[in-house]
């Protein structure tokens, strides 16, 4: 009895899922045949892009699915669209992540569309420029939008995914993108990022300075070394004080300071500015290199002992040297005490001027001074020889 009353219920089992099987065949093919009879009404473009920023058009969208006719598609019968054939189509696109179409109840076709986020944008050494996405990929430039990311430049021309420093380098290059992008200070600091030999140069917007990061390893402990030494050095010693900031070793940051020439860079005075004139005695530069570029002035001694004019004392000659801006040496006395002119034997003549050394400096634009009115005087007189004073032997 017990097994007649098994097989009952298991036929009525049986019995039940087959009618329930073919009411939802029957329903499937129902409807199936309602959905292809109908039109589609409308189409709906939806672009998920970072911050609400899309960098494809809808427009863009609607050419690329309905070929070209975006007008043509309301009114066509839903049964024509090859919806997955479709998201393959768009997929295509590199800035298309992700595509995703559908008709609702209403007989509108939605398309759903997940842009790729850009963390980079790169130049090329010849001049051609590119983004790199979140996954690490290249993307092309846009028209319709410029992505607000990091710049990378001097990136090598000939680059291939099979070489290993080159992939590295673009996952190096998305790493620290990604990681400049998500930090407000960092995206406001760093200007642009420079690649040299695969590692990195940081070029900041604040400061005179360079920052030498090195490979893409390790990028948060790094800023966080830079970070903290701008908060805890940088503010008070000034932006301009170093010229080098290196954090490409381990838990270090070496710093540079900028020589004192660089530093009072802007306090120099440019020497062809200043105009020098310089009048010395010749017996101070019998081992001098200086050349006289002017005629000598010539001046007669009225001081002489004789007073008949054929017996005068011989003129005495003061050059008037211009000599370029030099820098000053320091002697000590006993060098200057040998440079001075020893006396003559001879009978010495009273009232002898000592020669000194005169050293004016005059600007281009100041007035002619007196002591060119008398040069020019002197050049245009032509120069007379006297003859020399013989003194004549007393009797004894």
């Amino acid at each position: 009895m017990s097994s007649k009353k098994f097989s009952w219920k298991k036929l009525l089992l049986t019995i039940v899922w087959m009618v329930t099987g073919t009411v939802a065949i029957v329903l499937l093919v129902a409807a199936a045949k309602n959905q292809n009879g109908k039109l589609c009404k409308d189409v709906r473009v939806n672009i998920k892009g970072v911050d609400g920023t899309a960098y494809i058009s809808k427009q863009q969208i609607l050419k690329t699915i309905s070929g070209g006719r975006p007008d043509l598609m309301q009114g066509q019968l839903i049964k024509t669209f090859d919806l997955q054939q479709l998201e393959e189509l768009l997929e295509t696109n590199l800035w298309i992540r992700n595509a995703e179409l559908f008709f609702d109840n209403n007989d509108v076709l939605h398309v759903d569309i997940t842009e790729r986020e850009p963390v980079a944008r790169v130049f090329r050494e010849n001049g051609e420029s590119f983004y790199i996405d979140d996954m690490g990929e290249q993307l092309p430039i846009t028209n319709d939008q410029v992505a607000r990311v990091p710049v990378f430049t001097s990136y090598p021309n000939e680059t291939t995914a099979a070489r290993v420093k080159d992939s590295t380098l673009q996952q190096q290059v998305k790493e620290m993108g990604s990681y400049i992008l998500k930090n407000d200070f960092w995206m406001a600091q760093v200007d642009q990022v420079n690649i040299s030999n695969y590692e990195f140069e940081l070029m900041p917007k604040l400061g005179n300075h360079v920052i030498l990061f090195g490979n893409g390893e390790t990028v948060a402990a790094k800023f966080n070394r830079l970070y903290l030494f701008y908060k805890q050095v940088m503010q008070k010693t000034g932006w301009n004080y170093y010229s080098t900031l290196d954090v490409r070793y381990n838990k270090q940051l070496v710093a540079v300071r900028r020589d004192s020439v660089s530093l009072f860079k802007t306090f120099a005075v440019e020497q062809n500015s200043v105009k020098i004139n310089t009048t010395i005695d010749s017996s101070l530069i019998r081992n001098d290199s200086t050349q006289t570029i002017e005629k000598p002035i010539i001046k007669e001694n009225t001081n002489t002992l004789f007073t008949s004019k054929t017996n005068q004392g011989e003129p005495t000659v003061e050059p008037v040297l211009k000599s370029a801006p030099v820098k000053p040496q320091t002697q000590s006395p006993n060098t200057l005490k040998n440079q001075l002119p020893t006396p003559s034997t001879g009978n010495k003549v009273q009232g002898d001027k000592k020669q000194v050394n005169k050293s004016t400096i005059q600007s281009k634009t100041k007035p002619v001074s007196e002591e060119e009115n008398v040069l020019n005087e002197a050049k245009k007189q032509p120069v007379k020889k006297q003859p020399k004073a013989v003194m004549k032997k007393k009797d004894g």
